[in-house]
């Protein structure tokens, strides 16, 4: 648009005297100053233009509520923008904003303020004059800290802040008790520590309210000593301690800890605290040490110098660490060197592993650089992430309560007594109890069930225990089958219950499970055969004989397979096992009738593992399997993971081609249709590579959800396919759950979130519909047997206008799955409930009713009570904002939060399904 054009439109809407004019992406480049005469203007588009900057005269116009000047490319604001105090809704992202005026302050009109994708980098202190301010959304810019004031935001329901530089956030965020969205993806916190943050906004809110009535440092971290056995750990911290040598040190068994005091060497009268983990040597042991390799701790990797860094695996040693804990330091030590000179090629292992800090040599024996090491690790221990770490100071007393208890375990009941003797109210307590659990002070699995009862107060006591386990002579020659009269002789200092506390845990660790033929056996997975069973090739090829069988293959190559995998995987997936299986595979049945097969090989040698599965619909339980395994992986936070697909161009799975998953997920976000097998040069259909392997990739025709929906559509026509849309539509009601997963994670958003919604006064959707009272019913999760509760879980919405219009999309995606239910529901429903399947089938029907009905009935959403957002209007993201508003009407409706009885239960895969009674007992057996 020309400038003569763009003022012929500015004078035609001053005398018209216009109050909504639209110029967004009109190539404008400079603004006019007669911009400035529309004083009637309350709406102004000047979104995706090109300009730099804003004349003064904006400032006249006074009466503007919605401003959108995203996509431009200003760098400043003049000062009279301070005039538009009337502006509701501002939008300024994706500009070049490096700083705002200090006269933004006098919009205190502000509801919505869109500063995101910008260049700021510090905000002004009078952004906490908006206090009606209710979104801000600040993510993507280059802001290192937030002004205290920002705590005067208390009317905020979102802040969002991702893709910053912060490292903590202030105290007076605390103050926003409104705020239900705090949305910091990208950012890299220490205060908020990381235990803190991973338990969502409740949590970082609490913590942050806490800190600001009194905090205090707590000058305490972690040292850990690996290494193999026999190459003096234990003399060593012996040594550190000022302690005499002993010469006929015993071997450690599991974990022993000591404390190792240092004074700080900057903080003058600061006296630094090391709890010291000084782990077993031998290999059996290593499972068990992954629990306690945490992020944030100093390393000790300890060598003989008299046997030499080879047998000392340094590079295994620095692989598991690296896999476990990829932001530890690691400080190389090696023993011996009274006998023999430490010869070591570091630069070539600092180069592979930048987490090593540097080699020191010692003699345990004489003394000799122990001296030089103690002050070494003082200077690394200074560094560390939780030395200095603030806490609020009622949570450091009450810590340090705990850790001074002398039993090794308490009840649950005396654990919350201690909290709240010490004046811990209740929302703080959960909080506090699972960062003490987090960093590995007590063991309290507050959330299960069948654990919750206890509170294990000193966790190396646990670790010993099952270290007799696997060190058991009976165990490794029964290839790890434990009888309970076995283990009762084991742990014979322990009492039944808390023998079967014990066993639970190791079950939790995924060390071991009971069979399901006999509940007095346990299978410790860690002491299976390392022989492949001769009949696990012939049961393997025998999956394949039957009628239109299809296979999916995937593999992971690691840099390192580190010990509990594949074991842990095994023991996860266990309630599919076929009891063929070995330490370093297994194969597995899906149900009953075993019509897919599955198995799991880990190739050392050649550092990956191979996950197939063989059948006539194999993707449903491929995607339940990978679901498993890739949780068992995520344990391992630096594991370099590289995932490929074996092409199919070749019956009998012989091409020697392997597609790189990231290269497909290019190929899918290209919209490529086909890829090119580099063996056979033949055009591979990408559907064929990506079904079933739970591609994610970010555009809609894409989305694996959408993908399964397009194979139920295809089945669903075929009546008699009721076994395989059994199949695709349990994938397809698992990946619905999974994909609100990360944001049902936290309080605010976590609910059952499976309904139906009936109208009241009517038989069906009349326009008149959203006027009047609604009826939501909530139903158990169980993939491929969705179903209304039995008892409760039916709310009334009295006036639901206004919730239908922000829950819109999510109902719309929910009756895209719902939808396909009905085919299938008759038979299964009869049998469970048949008095449920009339209405199961009218439910769905109502539901693909109301989804039809909603886009149309737009003008009622927006005369209801509640204003309904627009995404489109703005670039900001409403993450979970319906099921907030599920959540908020559950609560008002259902403050005992009953929920018609369904249980929120963790499956082995890590699903987290909100189930009736019946369905949950399913995963407990």
């Amino acid at each position: 648009m020309t400038k003569k054009q763009l003022l012929k439109i500015i004078e035609k809407a001053a005398r018209d005297e216009v109050t909504t004019l639209d110029l967004s992406s009109k190539k404008i480049t400079e603004l006019p100053p007669e911009i400035g005469n529309l004083t009637n203007l309350t709406y102004l588009y000047l979104a995706n233009n090109q300009l730099t900057s804003l004349p003064p005269e904006i400032g006249n116009l006074t009466n503007l509520t919605n401003l959108y000047l995203d996509y431009n490319q200003l760098t400043s604001l003049p000062s009279e923008f301070g005039n538009l105090t009337n502006i509701i809704n501002l939008s300024l992202s994706d500009n070049q904003l490096n700083s705002l005026p200090p006269e933004i302050g006098n919009l205190t009109s502000f509801e919505f303020l869109y500063l995101n994708r910008n260049q700021l980098t510090t905000l002004p202190s009078e952004l906490g004059n908006l206090t009606d301010l209710g979104a801000l959304d600040l993510a993507n810019n280059q802001l290192t800290s937030l002004p205290p004031e920002i705590g005067n935001l208390t009317n905020l329901f979102r802040l969002a802040l991702d893709g910053n530089y912060l490292t903590s956030l202030p105290p007076e965020i605390g103050k926003l008790t409104n705020l239900t969205v705090l949305s910091i993806y990208e950012i890299s916190l220490t205060d908020p520590p990381p235990d803190i943050v991973s338990q969502g906004i409740a949590a970082i809110l609490t913590y942050l309210r806490e800190k600001l009535v009194s905090q205090q440092q707590q000058w305490l971290s972690k040292l850990l000593l690996v290494g193999e056995g026999g190459v003096g750990k234990t003399s060593l911290l012996h040594c550190l301690k000022g302690e005499k040598f002993d010469d006929h040190e015993e071997t450690t068994p599991g974990v022993v800890i000591r404390k190792l005091d240092l004074d700080h060497p900057k903080e003058k009268g600061v006296t630094m605290r090391l709890n010291c983990w000084d782990f077993a040597g031998q290999s059996i042991s290593h499972a068990t040490h992954q629990f306690f390799l945490t992020n944030r701790s100093l390393f000790l990797l300890v060598w003989n110098a008299r046997h030499g860094w080879e047998q000392g695996k340094l590079h295994y040693w620095l692989d598991t660490i690296k896999a476990k804990a990829p932001e530890s330091p690691v400080m190389i030590v090696a023993t011996h060197i009274d006998q023999h000179h430490a010869d070591l090629a570091l630069e070539d292992l600092k180069r592979k592993y930048p987490q090593v800090k540097g080699h020191w040599a010692v003699s345990n024996r004489d003394g000799t650089g122990i001296e030089e090491l103690k002050q070494a690790i003082t200077e690394q221990a200074a560094d560390l992430p939780l030395m200095g770490e603030n806490w609020p100071s009622k949570w450091l007393n009450t810590a340090e309560a705990i850790r001074g208890n002398d039993r090794q375990w308490i009840s649950s009941k005396e654990f919350w007594d201690i909290l709240k003797d010490n004046e811990i109210e209740e929302k703080e307590a959960k909080v506090l109890a699972q960062w003490l659990h987090e960093l590995g002070d007590i063991l309290f699995f507050k959330d299960d069930e069948e654990l919750k009862g206890l509170v294990i107060l000193k966790p190396q006591w646990v670790t010993d225990h099952i270290n007799r386990v696997l060190i058991s002579k009976d165990v490794k020659e029964g290839d790890g089958i434990l009888h309970r009269t076995h283990m009762e002789d084991l742990w014979s200092d322990l009492d039944p219950t808390m023998q079967e506390h014990f066993l639970k845990l190791m079950e939790k660790f995924d060390l071991s499970y009971r069979t399901l033929e006999n509940r007095q056996i346990s299978i410790v997975v860690e002491r299976l055969s390392k022989d492949e069973p001769k009949i696990f090739q012939k049961d393997w090829d025998a999956a394949a004989a039957g009628e239109f069988c299809r296979e999916i293959s995937m593999k992971f190559y690691l840099n390192t397979i580190p010990a509990g995998i594949p074991t842990w995987f095994i023991a996860r997936t266990h309630r599919f096992t076929t009891n063929t299986h070995w330490r370093y595979g297994a194969l597995f049945a899906e149900g009953e009738e075993q019509k897919h097969y599955g198995s799991i090989r880990s190739h050392s040698f050649e550092r990956y593992l191979q996950l197939n599965v063989r059948g006539a619909l194999p993707y449903n339980f491929f995607a339940l399997l990978r679901d498993g395994l890739e949780l068992t992986l995520n344990r391992f936070p630096g594991l370099d993971i590289k995932r490929t697909v074996p092409c199919p161009c070749e019956n009998g799975g012989k091409c020697v081609h392997e597609f790189d998953l990231t290269h497909v997920e290019r190929a899918v976000k290209a919209g490529e249709k086909t890829l090119q097998c580099y063996n056979t040069f033949k055009e591979i259909p990408v559907h064929d590579l990506i079904l079933g392997t739970q591609l994610r990739v970010p555009t809609d025709d894409s989305n694996l959800l959408m993908r399964i929906l397009k194979e139920l559509e295809e089945i669903s026509q075929n009546q008699e396919k009721t076994y395989e849309l059994l199949q695709i539509l349990s994938w397809a009601q698992r990946e619905f759950i999974k994909d609100y997963y990360d944001i049902q994670r936290y309080g605010e958003t976590h609910c059952p979130n499976v309904f139906v919604l009936r109208p009241v006064e009517s038989d069906g959707w009349l326009k008149k519909s959203f006027q009047q009272k609604v009826e939501l019913q909530l139903y158990c999760q169980a993939p491929g047997c969705w179903h209304p509760t039995k008892e409760g879980g039916r709310y009334i919405i009295k006036e639901p206008a206004g919730w239908l219009s922000k829950m819109a999309p999510y109902i719309g995606k929910l009756v895209s799955v719902l939808k396909f239910a009905a085919p299938i529901a008759g038979p299964w429903m009869a049998v469970a409930w048949p008095e449920y399947e009339k209405l199961f089938h009218h439910d769905i029907e109502l539901m693909k009713e109301l989804a039809n009905k909603l886009p149309e009935s737009k003008k009622f959403f927006e005369n209801g009570d509640i204003r309904g957002y627009d995404v489109s209007d703005h670039p900001a993201r409403f993450e979970g904002a319906d099921l907030r508003e599920l959540r908020q009407l559950l609560d008002k409706e259902d403050d005992r939060q009953l929920w018609g009885g369904l249980r929120k239960t963790e499956t082995p895969e890590g699903h987290f399904l909100w189930l009736c009674e019946e369905h949950a007992r399913e995963y407990k057996r």
